[in-house]
């Protein structure tokens, strides 16, 4: 993968948390949860839209470990958020 297209990755998703992190803060609903959310819905939206169909590029072997990991941590902020919800006082 040329340089230019990991600098462009790197850029949209940095645009990406800035942008989803702003959105938090203005509407005043911003959580470590709900941003960790947002980080790992773009980290995988971004994946799928920048990644070339025709070629498998070395560096989508090293994403996967970081996509699992990502889905890996939302689905604890889900469960975590959802048992606050339902058995409010079981966790803190």
């Amino acid at each position: 993968m040329p340089t230019s297209r990991r600098r462009r990755y790197v850029r949209l998703q940095v645009a990406w948390l800035l942008g989803a992190l702003l959105a938090l803060v203005v509407l005043g609903v911003f959580s470590y949860g709900a941003f960790f959310l947002l980080a790992a819905l773009g980290f995988v939206v971004l994946d799928e839209l920048l990644t070339p169909v025709d070629v498998d590029p070395r560096w989508r072997g090293r994403l996967r470990w970081v996509t699992a990991a990502g889905i890996a941590g939302a689905a604890v902020v889900v469960a975590v958020r959802t048992i606050q919800l339902l058995a409010p006082g079981v966790l803190p």
